[in-house]
This record gives C-alpha cells, structure tokens and sequence, in this order.
C-alpha cells in the first residue's frame, strides 16, 4: 500500500483541489488530452500520442539511441539514460506522451509530473528527441502539447531542468509563457508560467483549428 508522508498531505490536498478546479475550468478539453494527433516532419508522418507501460521496451530503445550528449541535456546524469525503473515511471505517467512513426518506432518523448523541489501546482517538464530526428520541430510540438496538457490537468507553472545551456530551452518555453532562469549551483533551471492560452497548444485543440 502506499503511503503519503504527512507533512506533505497539505500540499497533495491542495494539488488535488486545484486539478478538480481546472478540471472544471477547462471541462471541454481534458478528453482532448489523449487524443492522438497527427505531425508531418518532411516527407514522414507521425503520430503524437499517450505512450502506453507495455511500450517499455520500445522506449528504452529510442534512449539507447540518443547520443551521451542528448541524454545529458535531458537527464543530467553525465550523459547515461535513465534506469529502468525511472523509465517505467515515466511510461505510466498520465502526462507522457510519444512521437511514433507508422511502424510504431518511438522518436520522441514528453513528459511532465509533480516537482518535488517545488509548489503543488508546480510540473517538472522533459523532452527528449532522437538525434537523428532533432532540428525538425518535433521537440517544439511535444513541448507546446505538454504544456496545454499540463494546464487542463491543474498545473500552473512549468519547471526545466538543464544540464548545459539554457538558451535552447528558453527560447522555447517562452513561446508558451512568461520564463525566468534560475541559476542555481546545484540545479539551474527555468520557471514558465503557464497562461490560459496555453491550453491552444494541444495538438487535437491545433488539429481543429486548423480544419
């Protein structure tokens, strides 16, 4: 069974009542979440969805794919992938999603979940792409899905992790919200503040518009 430490019961509460909040607020849109979208990259097409716990093995083989530098931006962990055990949480995650190409090959991967380091309404945001796949936006349309996802589910403020420059990471969050960096010794990072407008960036939400 598990277990909930108490001193952290008033912000789990907190967190709950502000997700039952947006919920409310953003009603019409929370089935819009998983729904999977479509993403043309050159002459491919790929779709952008949930990732699925069985889609284990096809996740640990998009990491084994990425360079040591790509890894060490993404995880900070001097260039190696996460363990299989982080990598099982992020599978089951409700907020992780896959770019997958038609054979069902993973390319990409998003995720957001609670950050511990800071407030409850607070999501610990990454986004890893294959290098060969790199350059071509993907990372972008992940990352601007991410943050609707984030907002409908009761989220309010996007927290980033970097390993080596903030710049890149920067100049994409501010395209979703206002984003301060904090240089920390031990763990810099970037604060985004997430706006009502956010919530266009789902990928069903763009899909529709653009219809």
């Amino acid at each position: 069974m598990r277990s909930t430490c108490l001193a952290n019961a008033p912000v789990a509460a907190n967190r709950f009542a502000r997700s039952a909040m947006a919920a409310r607020r953003h009603a019409g849109l929370v089935d819009l979440v998983p729904h999977p979208w479509l993403l043309r990259v050159e002459r491919t097409t790929l779709t952008i969805r949930p990732v699925h716990p069985r889609e284990l093995s096809a996740v640990a083989a998009m990491h084994s794919r990425c360079s040591p530098r790509t890894l060490l931006d993404r995880f900070r962990t001097g260039g190696k992938g996460p363990s299989v055990l982080a990598m099982d949480q992020m599978v089951r995650s409700s907020l992780s999603f896959v770019a997958a190409t038609s054979r069902g090959e993973i390319v990409a991967m998003a995720v957001a979940e609670p950050d511990r380091l800071h407030s409850g309404d607070a999501a610990d945001v990454g986004v890893l792409v294959e290098d060969k796949w790199q350059g071509k936006g993907i990372g972008r349309e992940l990352l601007s899905h991410l943050a609707g996802a984030a907002l409908v589910h009761g989220y309010s403020e996007l927290i980033t992790y970097t390993a080596t420059s903030a710049a890149d990471a920067q100049r994409l969050l501010l395209e979703i919200g206002a984003t301060r960096v904090v240089n920390d010794r031990q763990r810099p990072h970037l604060h985004t503040y997430l706006p009502e407008s956010a919530a266009l960036g789902l990928g069903a939400v763009r899909e529709r518009l653009a219809s």
